[in-house]
């Protein structure tokens, strides 16, 4: 398997952009719906632009992650960008577990 397949096609992560979009704008006509939160709405709007900020920014990067890292690039360059990747899915793997608390 190459980088390429790893980090996926352009195809896929236009597909995913799409089923984001859609995903919050769904999301902003229920809030929409409810008449006493206006400031609420105007709150989570706000986040949600920001994630939504976030997550092209992420896909920005990841997208300049896959025109560097191409067959031909240097032994080097692929160790780093294998070594940082790896690093960062078990960051964000470990994250995303839920929180184990010991009680006392």
């Amino acid at each position: 398997m190459d980088s390429l397949d790893t980090l996926g096609s352009s195809k896929e992560s236009d597909n995913i952009n799409n089923v984001m979009d859609e995903l919050y704008r769904e999301a902003g006509t229920t809030l929409l719906e409810e008449p006493d939160s206006s400031m609420e709405l105007m709150d989570t709007h706000r986040e949600d632009e920001d994630h939504i900020r976030k997550i092209k920014e992420f896909q920005d990067y990841l997208q300049m992650v896959k025109i560097m890292i191409k067959p031909g690039c240097s032994e080097e360059v692929l160790k780093v960008a294998l070594n940082s990747m790896s690093s960062l899915v078990g960051i964000l793997a470990f994250m995303s577990y839920p929180k184990h608390r010991s009680s006392l």
